[in-house]
């Protein structure tokens, strides 16, 4: 009788300890862009990321300024640690409404690295590689411009 008593309860330990796995993304992960601080146009939208593939992800926006240059990018202000979503340099198609629908591609997973998925406005109608102002070795010597984030979406 001992014997069946703690057979069943090593089977209802196993059970406990395999019920217990972490917590499992959906299949698609929806990220909401608002307004940062600040920022005072009519900009928001949404991130769509495919969790299953880890490499998809589709933005979905509206209110941005036809001819202007946004870009897109994972970021850790903190950490000044930042990845561009797509292919580089980054940049977003916004249509004469201000819209912006794309499919994009980016490293696999590469998002659960990351705080916040942010989109910027661009100086000078350039794409800037380096949204968080990084200091290069000739920092000093050149004035660069950066690029002001618009809108943020928190990835966790």
């Amino acid at each position: 009788m001992k014997k069946w008593i703690i057979i069943i309860c090593a089977f209802f330990a196993v059970a406990l300890i395999m019920s217990c796995g972490g917590e499992k993304l959906p299949e698609k992960f929806e990220v909401s862009l608002t307004p940062v601080k600040g920022y005072e146009g009519p900009a928001k939208g949404t991130a769509v990321i495919d969790t299953k593939s880890g490499t998809d992800i589709s933005l979905n926006i509206t209110g941005l300024t036809p001819g202007e240059v946004y870009t897109a990018f994972f970021v850790n202000v903190k950490s000044k640690m930042f990845q561009g979503i797509g292919q580089e340099p980054y940049v977003l198609s916004v249509d004469q409404s201000g819209a912006v629908k794309s499919d994009l591609k980016m490293e696999k997973n590469i998002y659960m690295k990351y705080i916040r998925l942010a989109i910027y406005l661009n100086p000078d109608k350039q794409p800037v590689h380096n949204p968080l102002g990084v200091k290069a070795k000739l920092g000093a010597f050149m004035k660069s411009k950066k690029p002001k984030m618009v809108l943020e979406g928190k990835l966790r």
